[in-house]
């Protein structure tokens, strides 16, 4: 299990979204990328302000305008692409927490890999399958409750167990404990997909509210 440790550094990113013969992890890293940053939105985890209107997949999304921020999320990402492409990677997590430290949320990718290339899938079969996982985050804050003010985040990601000598010190990922995380959370499945290429879930696990004393 790991947590993104990366250096904010560069500028912007570009979409390209890969409907034939593509590489799957790049695919995969690409799609996580977006939906972190409609994630951030949705949540309310930054002000609406500094995101804007962008078209993904002919999905409406919300793109964090703000350099560093968009690096940041980039750069996580994109660090995890050779582990996908090896098979290594079970889910990767967004994890929310309060200004205490104490977790509110998680967002759960639970993904896998059953072939590299996308070669030979029709580009509607892709565009529908994800388009639905966008679709989903974006109205989510409907059957969440609202956030504590200033909440953080972080990126964690799950890897197989036999997979942890994969780790080198140049690495931005870095092991993480998981103290505190396993709280009395609902679970709520919020779309999945399965195909001949590829596997994946998305759910979320949301605290359960405390009842008041009468």
């Amino acid at each position: 299990m790991l947590y993104h440790s990366c250096t904010v550094l560069l500028d912007c990113v570009q979409f390209l979204f890969l409907y034939f013969a593509g590489d799957v992890g790049e695919l995969v890293c690409e799609f996580l990328e977006v939906c972190i940053h409609q994630l951030l939105c949705v949540r309310e985890l930054y002000p609406q302000e500094i995101f804007e209107r962008r078209r993904y997949i002919n999905t409406p999304v919300q793109w964090a305008r703000h350099p560093d921020l968009r690096e940041y999320i980039h750069s996580a990402v994109t660090n995890l692409q050779p582990w996908v492409q090896q098979g290594v990677v079970d889910k990767v997590t967004l994890l929310v927490m309060n200004k205490n430290r104490t977790l509110e949320e998680k967002f759960v990718f639970s993904f896998g890999l059953k072939q590299l290339s996308t070669a030979g899938v029709p580009a509607q079969h892709l565009e529908f399958a994800l388009r639905g996982f966008l679709l989903k985050i974006s109205v989510s804050d409907s059957f969440l409750s609202p956030l504590p003010p200033d909440c953080s985040w972080e990126l964690v990601t799950y890897l197989k167990s036999s997979s942890l000598d994969t780790i080198n010190k140049d690495q931005p990922w870095v092991p993480a404990d998981d103290e505190g995380w396993d709280q009395n959370f609902i679970m709520t499945s919020m779309k999945s997909m399965r195909s001949s290429y590829l596997d994946m879930q998305l759910y979320v696990e949301h605290s359960v509210e405390k009842p008041t004393d009468e």
